[in-house]
């Protein structure tokens, strides 16, 4: 399958579900060219903003990355036909779906207020809970692996976004304990800075600190 047939595929569906529909045809595609595609993908996100609704947007990503359907496509990565180099460019430029797509489209909402509106505003709250990272079989790849996607955390929580700030204390959060010294201090010079575009953001970012997050 071609990326612009894997892209319709993905986000030409309003429905927040479409991926249990049994009369809806999955992508399927072997590790390696799933890989390919979210790669590229990710090389320029908001290219998917002029032409899709919030809607087909969040649903198409949730597939991707959202462990808790039980399809999240982004698990291909795992597979050893897919490169140590390319599951590091996954964690490194993941931050672009908030750079690009959630600062964007967004309101500067906050999740655990449940003050979010709309599927994509509960998406990018709620991303590094269904996001699980990548369970790589060589465990001298976790570190590395992980400690990237915290930074990935680090660029998502500088965005001057309540939404986007609030998502990357939510991964840090939930993600600290693996590499918690990185993480406490991505959290400290955010506090530092005064950063926090609201209030409520101060001691949200003190509870991820302690790993105390919703």
């Amino acid at each position: 399958m071609d990326y612009a047939a894997w892209l319709e595929m993905l986000f030409a569906h309003e429905a927040s579900d479409w991926y249990f529909d049994p009369e809806v045809a999955l992508p399927g595609l072997p590790p390696a060219e799933t890989a390919a595609h979210v790669l590229r993908l990710l090389e320029a996100p908001g290219l998917l903003i002029g032409r899709r609704s919030d809607g087909q947007i969040a649903s198409g990503l949730k597939y991707l990355f959202d462990y808790m359907t039980g399809f999240a496509d982004v698990r291909d990565f795992a597979d050893p036909s897919v490169t140590t180099a390319q599951r590091m460019a996954l964690a490194s430029q993941i931050d672009r779906l908030w750079t690009q797509i959630f600062a964007a489209r967004c309101a500067p909402v906050l999740g655990h207020m449940s003050e979010t509106a709309t599927p994509l505003d509960m998406l990018c709250y709620m991303f590094w809970d269904g996001f699980h990272g990548i369970d790589v079989a060589d465990p001298r790849e976790r570190p590395d692996l992980n400690a990237a996607f915290i930074e990935a955390m680090g660029r998502i929580l500088a965005i001057p976004h309540a939404a986007c700030q609030e998502s990357a204390l939510h991964g840090l959060g939930h993600w600290g304990d693996q590499a918690p010294e990185r993480a406490e201090a991505l959290i400290d010079a955010y506090l530092a800075e005064n950063r926090a575009t609201r209030p409520e953001l101060k001691r949200y970012a003190l509870a991820a600190r302690g790993g105390c997050v919703q």
